[in-house]
């Protein structure tokens, strides 16, 4: 009888165990401690952007994801139909993928990180995506880092998205398709010239040379080997022209030593399987 009441004793002690591991497993698996690197790196650039400037009200999602070179894979690899291949370009880089063509794809994402370089971008609903190459190429240049981020965080605090298509429907619902794209892109050209400046005031804000930006541009060209013009078709500046507006604007550019330097507080909540890292300000 006493064996039986230490055989139950042992049982219970295992059950109890498996529960504890079991939920155990479920906090470690979203612990931030735990997350990938990258995303260290993002929650602290974020909060070094946030202890001086004003990021509104907002919850912001960040996701790292395989980049657009996953995409152009996938199309060379069949696949996927030409330009019907967005779907790689979001694919959670920091898992290996089972199934059909898993070793396609998983060799894709392998290649993608490699060979793939910076990109950013902002949604109009609060979503931020990096691909997990930006990480690489900007690593041991954290300032840097932070004006690409602060320019996406601009397109979002700014609506950008929203702005630019009622600009888009009020100026050009009486034009032909093509002058209206060229009408788009001019907009577009506009925006991202406005986010470059506004990144450059978060920078400004946080202490740093104030052609830190203008700095970070003209190494992210070069990185990039993007030293084209600009044309009518141009969705973003090309170089002459995008690093001569950053320039400009820090000529006049001078911060008001008697403004309040705002601060956003807020909570990050990390998880693991939707590959998401949240910024919730408080």
């Amino acid at each position: 009888m006493r064996a039986v009441k230490t055989w139950l004793k042992y049982a219970a002690a295992i059950a109890g165990g498996s529960f504890l591991i079991i939920g155990s497993n479920s906090y470690w698996q979203n612990s931030q401690l735990l997350m990938p690197s990258e995303y260290k790196t993002l929650k602290a650039t974020v909060n070094r952007l946030a202890s001086k400037n004003d990021l509104g009200d907002q919850t912001i999602t960040f996701s790292i994801t395989s980049g657009s070179k996953t995409r152009w894979n996938a199309e060379e690899l069949n696949l996927c139909k030409k330009d019907e291949c967005n779907f790689y370009t979001e694919l959670n880089p920091f898992k290996p993928y089972l199934g059909n063509s898993a070793e396609d794809v998983n060799e894709a994402i392998r290649q993608a990180y490699l060979f793939n370089g910076i990109e950013a971008y902002a949604w109009s609903h609060g979503v931020i995506t990096v691909s997990r190459s930006t990480f690489k190429s900007y690593e041991g240049k954290e300032d840097f880092f932070s004006c690409l981020i602060g320019h996406e965080l601009s397109h979002f605090l700014n609506n950008d998205v929203f702005k630019d298509s009622l600009r888009e429907g009020q100026e050009g619902k009486n034009l032909k398709e093509k002058k209206r794209e060229l009408l788009m892109n001019k907009i577009s050209r506009e925006s991202e010239s406005n986010a470059d400046i506004n990144a450059t005031k978060m920078i400004v804000n946080l202490g740093l040379p104030k052609d830190t930006c203008l700095t970070a541009y003209d190494f992210y060209a070069k990185h990039e080997g993007r030293g084209e013009e600009t044309k009518e078709d141009s969705s973003h500046p090309g170089y002459e022209d995008r690093y001569a507006a950053i320039e400009t604007f820090l000529k006049t550019y001078k911060p008001n030593p008697d403004q309040k330097i705002e601060e956003t507080k807020g909570k990050w909540k990390y998880n693991r399987d939707l590959n998401t890292l949240v910024f919730t300000p408080e």
